[in-house]
Formats: structure tokens, sequence, C-alpha cells
């Protein structure tokens, strides 16, 4: 299989601890990140789920005031 290195990302699952382990990367050319989005869920490393709350409420605040304006040139 061959590994797309500008589309792969690594994600380290860890305890939500001060201290972290920082462990080398298998390969030096993947970018590790913190989070990331499956499936329009944004998993996070601590598998914490405050960004994923964050992002469904300003979607859901446009909408919202979308629908406002709407309602009011009504």
């Amino acid at each position: 299989m061959v590994i797309n290195e500008l589309k792969t990302k690594e994600l380290l699952f860890h305890r939500p601890c001060p201290r972290r382990c920082h462990m080398g990367s298998p390969i030096d050319v993947i970018e590790r990140v913190t989070h990331c989005k499956l499936l329009v869920v944004i998993v996070q490393d601590t598998f914490s789920v405050d960004m994923h709350v964050n992002y469904i409420l300003s979607i859901c605040k446009k909408k919202l005031t979308s629908l406002k304006l709407v309602v009011r040139t009504m």
C-alpha cells in the first residue's frame, strides 16, 4: 500500500494529564495532529468533545441568525 504523505496525519490518543509522553513519529514526513475530523465528528487526542460541541453550536448559531433575518422580512 502506498501512503500519500501529504494527506496522512498521525493522532496519538492519551489521557488528559499535564505530563505528556512525546514519542517520535515512525515516518518523519507525517504530520502529528491533536484533533481531526472523521465523518463530521471532531476527534481529539484526549477523547474530549469540547471542540465538536463548539463546532456544532457555531453551526446552530449561524442557522438561527439566518432564520431570524428571514422571519423579520416577512
